[in-house]
């Protein structure tokens, strides 16, 4: 399988992290995504990362979608069944959506032409604020079950440090408690870029 990604995305180190816990890292060769920019939006239309070329040739270009595909390939276990799937897929939307509302901010902050729409970091904040609410209200469900969820959550919290200035750790104890030891956890450790 052919992995394409760029090293310090927390999308890409979602799907590494989870081919390392899963032990089947090494079928998997990493590609730079932006060594060849128009070849990847041929075989990528969006242009994101990660994109996962399967050995059949098979293009899957999102990272939950990646991050399932590699469950399945494994033996699944990441993401139960029945109502209990329904339920992690909910908790895997809210920190994907938190997760975006950071890059969203992010990328707001870094345009040249225009200073950053104080409307728009306000809209992103209120996003962030209310999903790490609901996480620190029902951490539990999030983290005591070896799910997907906990692998997104840290790669959530550790670009959100990276990226922002933002004091969560003050205002989610339990999260910032449960992430400074799931952090060391093999596959986690593994795939922590500070760049």
């Amino acid at each position: 399988m052919k992995l394409y990604q760029s090293p310090t995305s927390p999308y890409v180190r979602m799907a590494r992290a989870t081919a390392i816990l899963k032990g089947i890292a090494d079928q998997i060769e990493l590609l730079d995504a932006r060594a060849d920019q128009d070849a990847y939006e041929i075989l990528n239309p969006l242009n994101k990362v990660p994109c996962l070329v399967t050995d059949n040739g098979e293009v899957l270009i999102e990272s939950r979608l990646i991050c399932q595909y590699l469950d399945e390939l494994a033996g699944a276990s990441l993401y139960l069944d029945g109502a209990a799937r329904r339920k992690v897929l909910q908790r895997e939307a809210i920190v994907h959506g938190i997760l975006d509302a950071v890059v969203a901010q992010r990328m707001d902050t870094r345009k040249t032409d225009s200073t950053p729409s104080q409307w728009w970091q306000e809209r992103q904040q209120r996003k962030i604020d209310i999903g790490l609410r609901q996480i620190e209200r029902e951490l539990a469900a999030y983290t005591d079950t070896a799910t997907i969820v906990p692998i997104l959550l840290c790669c959530m919290c550790h670009f959100t440090d990276r990226v922002t200035d933002l004091d969560w750790r003050k205002d989610y104890p339990g999260l910032a408690k449960w992430y400074e030891a799931y952090r060391n956890e093999p596959h986690m450790a593994a795939t922590e870029v500070n760049a």
